[in-house]
């Protein structure tokens, strides 16, 4: 299982029924989620095939950026 950022970005806000038909989806786990944007941790196949129905949403895997240590240095 991988996680994916399901994002939509058409115009206006994103359709709620998404919500819960993707909850409803037999493997497809909904971690988070906000009004334009899903995380999701599902194996690829079975949501491309979910994302093909839909017009205006991109499938991203997910990213992590580490964060800098900002702890001063000692210099040579």
């Amino acid at each position: 299982m991988s996680r994916f950022v399901l994002r939509f970005s058409g115009a206006g806000m994103a359709p709620v029924e998404l919500a819960r038909h993707l909850r409803s989806v037999a493997g497809v786990k909904v971690l988070d989620s906000s009004p334009r944007m899903f995380l999701i941790e599902s194996a690829k196949p079975a949501l491309e095939q979910i994302a093909e129905k839909l017009s205006g949403w991109q499938i991203v895997p997910e990213r992590f950026t580490p964060l800098p240590d900002p702890r001063p240095k000692i210099g040579r």
